[in-house]
């Protein structure tokens, strides 16, 4: 039986046009023109963690978002040595993190870590700013889009960080005098 040779170059292709059509299905990225999306999928780095295994740690320099191809990631912070989970993410619901860093330098103020074995997707801060930088027109829409949706996150958060206080710390009425 005679295979057929593969064409490295057509592999490529492929799995540029694959990265680009996930890049456009995420809510982070909806929207955006076609060469947008193009250049981000030619930018992004295909990262893979296996379960347990540090992605990222709270207080350390930040200069990526990450987007989930499969698997799950625990987001999580440490407290006065205590560790609170505060969200698990999924390549089927919120699925994609650190997208501020696309935006600003800082530190990160979570943590994040595969719960499963995960496989991501990384653009960098200079990467997006190279991509906006060719299509100035794009800048105003995306940064918005990313403020609203962390703000939309921030909320989910806390609320379920509310959901899960437990009673005594609660305080309906100010402390009387």
């Amino acid at each position: 039986m005679h295979l057929p040779e593969q064409n490295p170059e057509m592999e490529g292709i492929s799995h540029l046009t694959d990265t680009q059509e996930f890049i456009e299905k995420l809510a982070v990225f909806a929207g955006a023109p076609e060469g947008v999306s193009r250049m981000f999928a030619y930018l992004a780095r295909r990262e893979k963690y296996s379960k347990g295994q540090v992605i990222l740690e709270q207080g350390k320099e930040c200069d990526r978002c990450f987007l989930i191809i499969s698997g799950q990631v625990d987001i999580f912070q440490m407290h006065h040595d205590r560790r609170f989970h505060v969200q698990l993410l999924s390549d089927d619901s919120i699925n994609y993190f650190g997208e501020l860093a696309l935006l600003a330098e800082f530190n990160w103020f979570f943590s994040a870590r595969a719960w499963t074995d995960v496989v991501l997707l990384s653009i960098s801060r200079e990467a997006f700013s190279k991509v906006l930088e060719r299509y100035p027109e794009s800048y105003q829409k995306m940064v918005q889009k990313i403020i609203t949706l962390r703000i939309q996150r921030f909320s989910a958060q806390t609320s379920y960080q509310l959901d899960h206080l437990a009673p005594d710390a609660w305080r309906e009425d100010p402390p009387e005098e």
